[in-house]
């Protein structure tokens, strides 16, 4: 009988976990834009089966996979780890880097690190000489990031160099990505007619192949520029055509985002109280999920609300917040949207000063993204300060810019105000030709578009004009327009009322509806689910089959071969047969006596778990008698040593022959080394209680390292051994919460083992203190005998020695890695016996409390 490898059988099991892997991953990467809740089943079960023996590339998309699965759950520091762990492994193996990279900058991008996503595209740009491919790539996650934050310059310089690259090194799929960022470009720059022709192209692409997310996308940023030239029911349209994708994907981000912009739509459309709405809904979710640059845009939006409705103080309160996060994430763009904002709320407030230094900032931050719309918008208010404080020859030369920019972006709507502005201004100066032209331009387009709000104040102007005109009549024929148009709109807002109500109910009716088709979607998802683990159950059952009948296949012809090669009569054969029966029989019975040794295995397995439980309970306890022990033995040897000690110091007073002078000097080095021996059992003692111990206390860093060192020193000194030394003291933090006894025990120990175990003519000492990350980073190098590779995984432990020729106890590094453990840190150490070792230390202090006022316990000085 034919016996098959136990490493075959494995390589075949291995392939087929990876075979399965690999699927999974390709069934969640192809439905992350479709099906949000089937990719993030795929990616966490491909996750799940991994092991060190698959291969890199799958291990980093697996990793990858599983981070975009938090990232869709709005998880971003989860979601940054997972990314980061593929980036390792791609970079461990020399595969491609920046697909990994890409979704790490992304879920910066969501938490408003922008600096910080542009300053590790940098590092990775510039380690060593990209392939055009990559760098491409590179290029692009950059100029998002910059584009995001209105760097125009930075988008600018990295625009020319992708172009540049493509036209040497042509790709159809960087071109698809580069577009899209064209499209943000030109929105941040006014450019709203290209960025609509590129999105609609996209728009196309995207539907063509059924990719839902960027469809949504699509939309909404159709939407912000349809916004930006005043086409409200278009915006409108658009953002409910990507409302619709986000719910059916249930993607809260995108909801809230629909949410955010719908609430900035209906501030511009004047309904405010609606507006508010939306975006308290949409900050909620940003401020929970930690979105930086979205909250500080929900923050802005709310400021302008509050101002519109003359709410002065909760406007200013809102756009402090917005700007304190535009600053720390350096979002020019935005800085310069609420500079604008202030400069019109303290216009409103005849802080006229205040609101010309504010709209100045506006105008030179706008000037940097070169929006000439937010530029414009800006010196249009800034030439109604003017106008107000006595400037009018400046104040106009502003007013036409506005017009002008308004004419160029064919923003009716802006048009129409900057007729009516121009209007006012040259009616208010006499100039009535002129006010009575710009008057019936306003009246000319409002009438086209039906814009009812400017119509009503260009009707009441006109009304004015032909009064201080003389022209009665005309003027009463215009007042009543104003008066109807305003009655008009009285009942407009009527309707809109009505209609929001109507709205509501409907509303909640859909939401009821939603809520019976989720509940119904759930249910088809977990019968899906079923039927998938059915199939999959199914399928693993015909491959065992199939390779088992394969195997039987692969015996038989063996068997056949054998016999008819032994065997040449029919006896033989029928001989063959009935031992082949009876093997048959054999395995039967085996069978069963492997099902029975199995329940044996089973009832031994419990009885095993039961015995580790009560070992597990009486180590426990030796932990606790050994503590007490070190705590009992040190207090009982402390007082005969102190008595020792003391009379030995005596006998120094004495004139004592030189003989019996040398003993109590051996016996002194003897006292004082059990002595130190003793204060390490404290020590060990001491951290067995560690949870007693008061809150920390302000340390100076520098002068505690040197008083610690120079006790250390000193106490060496008994052994009368002159110490030639060198100690480098290296700290970039003078004052720390710390506990001052862990951070001695640990330090003490370890200078006190860089004297003890060198050789060195002159021992060098380099200690350093830093503090990195919210990390304590304490580091101890010398110049010793170094510790051998073939000890040092013991090093940590009780008593151990690293040499016959020791001469410490083997407590020291025990008891500084117990201190570290304490506090959640890690020590980790470099040794050579050539060259010495370098210890470190690092503590996080993110779990420490503030000091107060309640001693600490004294000191524990360990030599």
């Amino acid at each position: 009988m034919i016996m098959i490898s136990p490493d075959i059988l494995c390589q075949i099991e291995k392939d087929h976990k990876e075979k399965t892997i690999k699927e999974l991953l390709i069934k969640a990467e192809e439905n992350w834009h479709k099906d949000i809740p089937q990719a993030k089943s795929a990616a966490i079960k491909a996750f799940n089966l991994l092991n060190k023996d698959i291969k890199a590339e799958v291990r980093a998309e697996a990793y990858a996979q599983k981070g975009i699965s938090f990232y869709t759950e709005l998880n971003y520091d989860s979601a940054i780890y997972y990314y980061e762990k593929a980036t390792e492994i791609a970079v461990n193996n020399k595969l491609k880097v920046y697909r990994y990279l890409a979704i790490t900058t992304s879920a910066m991008e969501k938490t408003g690190r922008f600096m910080d996503a542009i300053n590790l595209i940098d590092e990775k740009i510039n380690q060593f000489n990209r392939k055009p491919e990559e760098l491409l790539n590179l290029l692009l996650l950059k100029l998002s990031a910059s584009i995001s934050i209105g760097l125009t310059e930075n988008s600018d310089s990295i625009l020319k160099e992708t172009d540049s690259i493509l036209q040497k090194n042509p790709s159809e799929k960087i071109e698809k990505s580069l577009a899209k960022l064209k499209g943000r470009y030109y929105y941040m720059t006014a450019q709203y007619e290209e960025s609509d022709s590129i999105y609609t192209q996209l728009l196309t692409t995207y539907q063509g192949e059924n990719n839902k997310m960027d469809i949504a996308e699509t939309y909404l940023l159709l939407a912000q520029n349809a916004m930006e030239v005043s086409r409200f029911d278009k915006s409108s349209d658009f953002l409910i055509k990507s409302q619709a994708i986000y719910d059916s994907l249930a993607y809260e981000y995108g909801q809230a985002n629909i949410n955010l912009y719908t609430g900035t739509l209906l501030s511009w459309m004047g309904k405010y109280q609606d507006a508010s709405e939306y975006i308290y809904k949409s900050l909620e979710v940003f401020k929970e999920n930690n979105n930086r640059n979205e909250e500080m845009k929900a923050y802005y939006e709310l400021g302008w609300i509050f101002y519109s409705m003359k709410m002065v103080e909760r406007s200013k309160r809102y756009l402090s917040q917005a700007l304190d996060i535009a600053q720390k994430i350096s979002n020019i763009n935005y800085i310069g949207n609420i500079h604008n904002v202030y400069g019109q709320l303290y216009t409103y407030l005849n802080k006229y000063d205040s609101a010309l230094t504010h709209l100045d900032s506006a105008i030179y931050y706008h000037e940097i993204t070169k929006n000439i719309r937010s530029i414009s918008s800006a010196k249009f208010n800034k030439a109604i300060v003017l106008e107000k404080t006595g400037k009018k020859g400046q104040a106009l030369e502003l007013y036409h810019y506005s017009y002008e920019v308004d004419k160029s972006l064919q923003n009716i709507v802006g048009l129409i105000e900057g007729e009516w502005i121009l209007g006012q201004y040259f009616y208010h100066n006499n100039n009535f030709d002129s006010a009575k032209y710009y008057y019936e331009l306003g009246e000319k387009n409002a009438l086209k578009i039906d814009e009812k709000y400017f119509l009503h104040k260009i009707y009441r102007g006109q009304a004015e004009l032909n009064s201080d005109l003389n022209n009665y009549k005309k003027s009463n024929q215009f007042l009543e327009k104003s008066l109807d148009i305003q009655e008009e709109l009285f009942n407009e807002n009527k309707t809109l009322e009505l209609a929001t109500l109507e709205t509501a109910y409907d509303l909640k009716n859909k939401e009821k509806e939603l809520a019976l088709l989720n509940l119904q979607k759930k249910n088809n998802e977990q019968t899906i689910a079923l039927n998938q683990k059915t199939i999959e159950s199914q399928r693993n059952t015909l491959i065992v089959l199939a390779i088992g009948i394969v195997v039987l296949l692969i015996l038989s012809y063996v068997i056949f071969r054998y016999l008819k090669i032994r065997t040449k009569t029919n006896h033989q054969l029928r001989k063959l047969y009935n031992e082949i029966q009876e093997k048959q029989e054999e395995i039967i019975a085996q069978s069963e006596e492997l099902k029975e040794a199995n329940d044996h295995v089973n009832e031994l397995n419990e009885f095993l778990e039961k015995r580790v439980r009560d070992r597990t309970i009486a180590l426990e306890n030796a932990l606790s008698e050994l503590d007490h022990f070190f705590y009992r033995a040190s207090h009982d040897f402390r007082g005969p040593l102190t008595t020792l000690m003391g009379l030995v110091g005596v006998s120094k007073g004495y004139e004592l022959p030189t003989e019996a002078s040398n003993l109590f000097n051996k016996v002194n080095i003897t006292v004082r080394k059990l002595d130190g021996m003793v204060k390490k059992l404290q020590a060990v003692s001491f951290l067995g209680d560690f949870d007693n111990l008061k809150s920390p206390q302000y340390i100076e860093i520098d002068s505690e390292i040197k008083r610690i060192t120079h006790d250390v020193i000193e106490s060496k000194s008994f052994e009368e051994k002159e110490l030639n030394y060198e100690i480098n003291i290296n700290t970039s933090i003078k004052r720390i919460i710390f506990y001052p006894v862990i951070f001695e025990i640990c330090l003490s120990n370890l200078i006190e083992n860089s004297l003890v175990f060198n050789n060195s003519e002159k021992v060098i000492i380099h200690i350093k203190a830093v503090k990195e990350n919210n990390i304590l980073k304490l580091s101890v190098q010398d110049n010793g005998i170094g510790i051998s590779k073939e000890v040092q995984h013991d090093v940590f432990n009780m008593f151990k020695r690293t040499s016959q020729s020791s001469k410490g106890n083997g407590l020291g590094l025990y008891i500084v890695k117990k201190a570290t453990e304490k506090l959640s840190g890690e020590i980790k150490f470099e040794s050579n016996t050539r060259t010495g070792s370098i210890f470190t230390i690092s503590f996080p202090l993110s779990n420490l409390e503030k000091p107060n006022k309640k001693d600490i316990p004294k000191s524990l000085i360990t030599n």
